[in-house]
């Protein structure tokens, strides 16, 4: 189930032959609402990713619509072409589903030092755009691996709402990590940021490196306001679970042999 087991989620995953033209690259996730609100935590030398700076911006203001995230290509060290082209991927993305790009988050995880290749990025965004459903939660997730073996997924249930989320871990070239958490919760923007803030310091590796990210999505679909205590515990206990099967993951050991 992924990040569409909570309520009010839809998303899609593409091959858009950016690295691998029979891989899955390209995913997207949209947030159907009815609340938009949004928090995340992004690695301490976010400012040389192209993708990480965009999405700063936008977290700034609280509220989510869409998330793309690709592999194949990190756009880091990248700045300011890099940005360039995260702001009209951004573009691209609003038109796509008809919203602003100020509430369309990026992530994006590969090689470090080039720049995505922009036609095959928006192909991708289109196509899957075209793909949306309750049920694209595995596509997304598998879209979202670069050299992990296996998708990293979770989902649990809460008193009245749901908690999904997809992970990938670290790159031989870069060590970096995504993290995207659903919840079908109602929850202000500020409490996002603080919940997943607390989950990523209690659960996760250190974020240092330019692309890490750790985003959590509210669609308030469940019309449930959940007691903190137990949402925060389910919350880091999902972090958790996907850390773990990170470390499980073969590809995980290689990168740090490698490292």
């Amino acid at each position: 189930m992924s990040v569409t087991a909570p309520l009010g989620f839809r998303a899609a995953g593409v091959s858009a032959g950016i690295a691998d033209p029979d891989a899955r690259d390209v995913a997207v996730l949209v947030n159907d609402g009815p609340s938009r609100a949004a928090g995340a935590v992004f690695g301490t030398d976010a400012d040389r990713s192209a993708p990480a700076l965009w999405s700063r911006q936008v977290l700034a203001g609280g509220r989510v619509r869409a998330v793309v995230l690709n592999s194949g290509c990190a756009n880091v060290d990248t700045v300011p072409l890099g940005f360039q082209d995260v702001h009209a991927l951004a573009e691209h993305t609003a038109a796509a589903v008809d919203d602003s790009a100020a509430e369309i988050a990026l992530c994006a995880a590969g090689p470090v030092g080039v720049r995505p290749p922009l036609d095959r990025l928006t192909g991708g965004v289109t196509a899957a755009v075209a793909e949306l459903s309750r049920s694209g939660g595995l596509t997304a997730a598998d879209a979202v691996r670069t050299t992990d073996t296996v998708a990293k997924i979770v989902f649990r249930r809460g008193d009245g709402y749901t908690v999904g989320a997809m992970a990938k871990g670290p790159d031989p070239s870069l060590s970096s990590g995504l993290y995207i958490v659903t919840t079908d919760a109602d929850l202000t923007a500020d409490r996002c940021h603080a919940l997943i803030a607390d989950a990523v310091a209690k659960t996760l590796p250190p974020f240092a490196g330019p692309a890490d990210t750790a985003l959590l999505m509210a669609s308030g679909a469940a019309g449930t306001a959940p007691d903190e205590e137990a949402f925060a515990a389910l919350l880091a206990d999902v972090c958790a679970d996907l850390a773990a099967q990170i470390d499980a993951d073969p590809a995980t050991t290689e990168h740090e042999n490698r490292t």
